[in-house]
C-alpha cells in the first residue's frame, strides 16, 4: 500500500497537469486570452516534471514521504521561479 500511495503521489500532479491542458484546449476553462490560455500549462508542466523527477530521486534515496514532498515540491518551486525571472530578465533586456 505505501508504494501505491507513493506512486500516485509522485505522478498525480503531472496528470492534473495534462488534464487542466486538455479542459483549456477543449474549452472547458476559458480564462479569456484565446489560445493564450495554453499558457498557464506550460509552467504548470515544467513544474510537475521537476516535482516527478525530484520525487523519484528521493524516493530512491529511500527518504520519508513528508520529505519527498516537501523537498519535490520546494525544488520543483524554485527551479520555476528562478526560469521565469530569467525569461523576464532576457524579455526585459531584449528591450533596451
Amino acid at each position: 500500500m505505501p508504494a501505491l500511495l507513493k506512486s500516485l503521489l509522485a505522478v498525480l500532479p503531472l496528470l492534473l497537469t495534462l488534464l487542466v491542458a486538455w479542459l483549456v484546449m477543449d474549452g472547458y476553462l476559458n480564462f479569456g486570452g484565446g489560445e493564450k490560455d495554453m499558457f498557464i500549462a506550460v509552467p504548470l508542466l515544467l513544474w510537475s516534471l521537476i516535482y516527478l523527477f525530484c520525487y523519484l530521486i528521493l524516493w530512491w534515496r529511500r527518504a520519508s514521504m513528508a520529505r519527498m514532498l516537501a523537498l519535490s515540491s520546494g525544488v520543483a518551486t524554485g527551479l520555476v521561479a528562478m526560469a521565469w525571472l530569467v525569461l523576464a530578465g532576457f524579455t526585459l533586456l531584449s528591450h533596451w
